[in-house]
């Protein structure tokens, strides 16, 4: 049985992405659920392990300023620091590891990975959103699913999550590490590791957190990554060509019915 999940999960990879009425249950009060339980869990899990590993790593990485010294003072000193830093890394760990076995061996995560898929749209749909933002005249680019921006974030965060995860290993096994490797790609890991966290922080707690939260068509916030549900109406308007697949699906009416 094992092995016939896993072919029928790798097989899936070249295959469409399941079927739009079965993706979508239309809710009471003109919702569409845009993010399972699950994935509602997955990505709770993965910002509190990341936030609890840029704040501990901000207080080693700053731990001769005021602010760094106060945080070390309030995560136990030193080893309680490294403490938490490590739970939180395992969390990181096994939240990564379970999405990667999700999107291969569930329908609704390939399904979900296969509207992530960078398409040549999505250079398009870049392009004009410069050019509005310039004041140049074109027309709103129609988003499907994800936009280019959610595929961008989506990516970079899982290199760095990489990036972040190995560097950290090397550290965190400092003794074997420097059995197989010379000294100056370790002290490589170390820097990459410590000056890496700004960048994430930069994506994640800057850029993410404006653009699915604070941006005007969603402010205050963009509640679906906590319901996991989302309007008729701002599916239209938002993700339009989705709207337009459920509908002719059926899975929604053309009033945004069930």
């Amino acid at each position: 049985m094992g092995g016939a999940r896993a072919y029928r999960g790798i097989v899936a990879w070249s295959g469409k992405s399941e079927n739009p009425v079965k993706q979508r249950e239309v809710m009471a009060g003109g919702e569409v659920e845009r993010f399972t339980l699950n994935e509602r869990l997955q990505h709770a899990a993965l910002m509190a392990s990341t936030l609890v590993l840029l704040v501990t790593g901000f207080s080693l990485l700053f731990h001769d300023v005021w602010i760094g010294r106060w945080l070390l003072w309030l995560e136990g000193g030193v080893p309680g620091r490294g403490l938490i830093h490590r739970w939180a890394a395992a969390v990181l760990m096994g939240v990564c590891g379970y999405h990667l076995l999700y999107i291969l061996f569930t329908e609704r995560g390939h399904g979900q990975f296969m509207h992530m898929r960078p398409r040549r749209r999505d250079a398009r749909d870049f392009w004009q959103v410069v050019r509005l933002n310039l004041g140049r005249p074109t027309e709103r680019p129609a988003f499907d699913r994800f936009d280019y921006r959610q595929k961008f974030q989506y990516y970079a965060f899982f290199v760095a999550s990489v990036t972040m995860v190995l560097s950290g290993l090397a550290l965190w096994f400092a003794t074997e590490a420097m059995a197989v490797m010379p000294k100056w790609l370790f002290d490589l890991l170390a820097v990459l590791h410590g000056r890496e966290s700004i960048v994430i922080f930069l994506l994640l707690f800057v850029w993410h957190l404006y653009d699915v939260h604070l941006r005007p068509e969603v402010f205050p916030m963009d509640w679906s990554w906590i319901t996991g549900r989302i309007s008729i109406t701002d599916l239209k308007e938002r993700h339009p060509l989705e709207y337009e697949r459920l509908r002719t699906a059926g899975a929604i009416d053309g009033d945004g019915s069930n």
